[in-house]
């Protein structure tokens, strides 16, 4: 289980490091009636990651292939895989503009003005089609598969997984929650920052994740 949860936790991390739901949910606090819509919204991307993985999981292991592989070895490989991934995810972000993801940005800002409660759900679960945030989720259930835990067990880590993995959607939405005369200021100061910084340290991130999970797999072979 130590072993499952060491590499679930870089995964889960991974997935949180995005600027872009991050974004969105500031976009939603700093909104007119936004107590509604952000609890549509936290609700939806939570349900929706939980579901990608739980899926995962579970048809993974109603595979009959499966119970062929070395655990440890099909462990590894993935986490081969996601480190690659990560780090050429990385590349990609240095070397981009973020001129789409503003625009993008924009125009959900101009639609929160007359969207409705069920448009906030939708997006909280489209965000978890993102190529990224899919293929992340899609390892953690097949991680979790592997090591066959119990069905208590493998819910918690599924639930685990999906909480951390949004926490960027999780955290601002609490902080909110607790103190939202206070919280208006500095969200709006860290949207800002995120708009000049978040691409660079979502790519240092990206990097340092995506190494550090390739050379733990490398040590499990």
């Amino acid at each position: 289980m130590l072993q499952l949860i060491v590499s679930l936790v870089p995964v889960a991390v991974a997935g949180a490091m995005s600027t872009v739901p991050a974004s969105i949910t500031i976009i939603i606090l700093l909104s007119p009636r936004p107590r509604r819509r952000a609890l549509a919204f936290l609700i939806s991307t939570i349900a929706g990651s939980v579901v990608i993985v739980g899926l995962s999981s579970v048809g993974l292991g109603l595979m009959p292939v499966i119970p062929r592989w070395n655990e440890d070895e099909l462990t590894a490989a993935l986490g081969l895989v996601i480190g690659a991934f990560l780090i050429g995810y990385a590349v990609y972000l240095f070397r981009r503009k973020g001129t789409g993801e503003s625009a993008m940005l924009g125009k959900i800002t101009a639609r929160f003005q007359s969207a409705r409660t069920w448009e906030f759900i939708g997006l909280g679960l489209g965000l978890n089609l993102r190529p990224k945030a899919l293929l992340l989720a899609i390892t953690a259930g097949v991680l979790i598969s592997v090591q066959e835990p119990s069905p208590l067990a493998g819910a918690l880590l599924v639930l685990g997984y999906a909480v951390v993995a949004q926490s960027a959607v999780v955290l601002p939405i609490t902080y909110w929650v607790r103190a939202p005369e206070r919280a208006e200021g500095q969200l709006a100061a860290a949207y800002a920052w995120l708009q000049r910084n978040g691409r660079l340290v979502t790519a240092v991130t990206m990097l340092a994740i995506g190494a550090f999970i390739g050379g733990y797999s490398l040590l499990q072979l």
